[in-house]
């Protein structure tokens, strides 16, 4: 994946399924926040010209008619979308393309030209003076490579509970430069993840760009409840990023891990330009042995209410609520489980339901 040098360039495979994923996740998080808040903040870093060569829609084009379609939800509040980019000419595209879009009375779009590290700086010092920092805020943080992006930023987003961070971590090329010999290279790197530690990766015999991706989740869990990641590939099948999602609220974790499936139904959390997307469901694994081995493993012995079994699954792992209902129907079928006929208030539970209220021991 090489830095476009024009204005505009073609899209790639791999940037339409982030894109999707994106698409998918603001389409519950607008309507959502829309109805319990009086100001929305959707952040766009990096955000480039608006549009592609080819036509298709970019980040800041996709977050702002997203809105617009649910525009109904979002009266209320006032909605301000901040799109920043180090490139003059890639703003003004993006102004001439804002320009051609009716944005209601109450959104607020600001777009501004500067390095992002200094910009989105002055950002912070300014949303904090303003107050809005108890605003709810999704920031999407997309650069071509791993410089200007310090992690003391990231830290400062995530000091507002309601914040969520959705980023772009260049580990392929990371990888690439981990014994360059050039200081402030190596400056770039550690402002990236926030210690020394991601330098001492370049010694591991083992996979670098798996330590790597673990280090950079583990750094967003110092300041975040929930973290989730997805593997981007190129036409080789090699890892080229990873998209990273951090959030301290469990029904945006679980919006978003939606969002991942839908992407990539085999397994929730990869996309490779090598695959066709046209064949993915044939290719898809069997994910629901997977989830009863864990569930089996995590409550053996133990009887307890369904809900306690969904919020495990919800928040400590990969899959959703509908993997769950198929993994225990497969751990019910091969009597592993044992579900009681009646529900907490009394009433009998129907065959091959889940709800919260029932109760269920794992033999």
């Amino acid at each position: 994946m090489t830095t476009p040098a024009d204005t505009i360039w073609e899209i790639e495979d791999h940037t339409q399924a982030k894109h999707e994923i994106l698409h998918r996740y603001l389409s519950a998080w607008f309507p959502i926040l829309g109805t319990t808040n009086s100001k929305i903040v959707y952040i766009d870093g990096f955000c480039g010209p608006g549009r592609y060569s080819g036509g298709r829609p970019g980040s800041p084009i996709i977050a702002l008619e997203t809105a617009i379609k649910y525009q109904s939800q979002l009266q209320q509040p006032e909605v301000m979308f901040l799109f920043m980019d180090e490139r003059f000419d890639r703003i003004e595209h993006l102004k001439f393309e804002l320009s051609k879009t009716q944005i209601p009375s109450n959104y607020y779009v600001y777009p501004k030209a500067g390095t992002f590290a200094i910009q989105f700086g002055n950002l912070l010092d300014d949303l904090d003076s303003k107050s809005l920092q108890i605003a709810p805020t999704f920031a999407f943080i997309d650069p071509f490579g791993f410089k200007g992006l310090p992690f003391s930023l990231v830290q400062r987003l995530l000091k507002n509970p309601k914040t969520e961070v959705f980023i772009t971590v260049m580990t392929g090329a990371i990888n690439r430069f981990l014994e360059h010999p050039d200081e402030n290279t190596k400056q770039h790197i550690v402002e990236l993840f926030g210690t020394n530690s991601a330098l001492e990766i370049a010694s591991s015999s083992t996979d670098r760009v798996a330590k790597l991706r673990t280090l950079y989740q583990e750094q967003l869990l110092t300041c975040a409840k929930f973290v989730r990641y997805f593997e981007m590939r190129d036409s080789n099948n090699r890892t080229i990023y990873y998209l990273f999602f951090a959030t301290n609220h469990p029904l945006g974790h679980v919006k978003m891990k939606e969002a991942f499936w839908r992407v990539d139904p085999s397994s929730g959390f990869r996309f490779s330009d090598a695959t066709n997307p046209n064949q993915l469901v044939l290719f898809e694994h069997e994910v629901t042995p997977i989830l009863a081995e864990q569930l089996q493993r995590k409550f053996n012995g133990q009887k307890l209410y369904m809900k306690q079994v969904r919020v495990f699954v919800e928040n400590q792992t990969a899959f959703l609520g509908s993997h769950m209902k198929r993994a225990l129907k497969l751990l019910e079928e091969t009597k592993k489980v044992q579900i009681e006929t009646l529900k907490r208030g009394g009433t009998k539970r129907r065959a091959n339901t889940y709800p919260d209220d029932c109760i269920v021991k794992f033999l």
